[in-house]
């Protein structure tokens, strides 16, 4: 009797282990969004209110704790939350930056992110000029009442309207 008690002690206590994985935030996989407006909770998905906000297709998370149903996960934003299983899936790895230099503009002292490709510094679509036209016609603002003729309506006469005629 006591080693069935064991015997069954140790197999929940192997699949509650089973159960979680847990990272450190540095080592933690990266995952990524595979539906739009994915539900991400503060406290967890039975906080009592809805979500505390939306993820998009191809954000990046990195997975901290896995559970069933939802997982703790980090933000790029050092926000954690909670996220569905079935939202996200193992990201690809990302492609190699290339070193920065002083062409690109790019600051990673500052700790920002900057786009690795060269501004567009030609003429934008609002900087090109308009055609010269004619001077707009000058606005009359002096509204005032109008003389609106009362509808004409025919003269009565003395011959009564005919009655509809229906068929039967």
């Amino acid at each position: 009797m006591l080693t069935r008690y064991a015997i069954i002690s140790a197999i929940c206590a192997l699949l509650t282990s089973c159960a979680t994985q847990t990272y450190a935030p540095e080592e933690a996989p990266e995952y990524s969004v595979i539906r739009d407006f994915a539900s991400f909770y503060k406290l967890g998905p039975m906080q009592g209110r809805g979500p505390d906000s939306t993820l998009r297709v191809g954000d990046r998370v990195k997975l901290i704790r896995k559970e069933l149903g939802y997982s703790f996960i980090l933000l790029e934003d050092s926000r954690t939350g909670y996220l569905a299983n079935e939202d996200i899936v193992p990201a690809p790895p990302r492609p190699p930056q290339p070193a920065a230099s002083a062409s690109t503009g790019s600051s990673e002292s500052s700790g920002r992110r900057t786009p690795s490709s060269p501004r567009y510094r030609g003429q934008q679509v609002n900087d090109i000029p308009l055609p010269e036209s004619a001077p707009p016609p000058e606005l009359d603002l002096n509204i005032g009442l109008e003389d609106i003729a009362s509808p004409t309506s025919p003269p009565p006469s003395d011959t009564p309207a005919e009655p509809p005629k229906f068929r039967y």
